[in-house]
């Protein structure tokens, strides 16, 4: 009987704590906002993108990076899809910018393009999780970069409502 209270209170322990590094990394997470997405080269199937990345530090200590792994969205549908080792320290109350190389299909940057020159509105938005020698720091962001009738002289009518 008493074997059987110790293994159910090391595996309560243990389910307690797993995957729960986040709840002892203090402070706010840091906010990632898109700053550039650039092409580099392309073939029939594949396309590179450099995507820049900038990552604010709202807390009065520096957070030590050491990797990235996000999903960038354009208009609701998946652009791109970044991993990166690349390690750098967010000073306290500063920014930093990352920069990740990641790959996309050539086909669904085509369809982007079609799309947005029906719907003439560009919005964004990227989720991921940022890797520090704390443990792991979900993050996610959105905005519009396009307004509505930004390409046109009639007004569409429509609200953007801040994300």
């Amino acid at each position: 009987m008493r074997l059987h209270r110790v293994s159910l209170f090391l595996f309560a322990v243990a389910l307690l704590f797993s995957g729960c590094a986040s709840w002892f990394i203090k402070g706010e997470p840091p906010e990632v906002l898109v700053i550039n997405v650039t092409p580099l080269d392309a073939t029939l199937f594949e396309q590179r993108l450099h995507v820049d990345l900038r990552v604010r530090n709202p807390n009065d200590f520096d957070y030590h990076l050491t990797g990235i792994d996000f999903t960038l969205n354009l208009n609701g549908k998946r652009l791109a899809r970044g991993l990166g080792s690349q390690e750098v320290t967010i000073p306290r109350l500063g920014d930093a910018v990352m920069t990740i190389d990641t790959t996309t299909s050539t086909l669904d940057i085509v369809r982007q393009l079609f799309e947005l020159s029906q719907k003439q509105e560009l919005t964004y938005d990227i989720k991921g999780v940022l890797y520090s020698t704390d443990g792991r720091l979900p993050f996610t962001n959105a905005g519009t970069l396009v307004e509505p009738g930004t390409f046109s002289s009639s007004p569409t009518g429509s609200h953007i409502t801040p994300q």
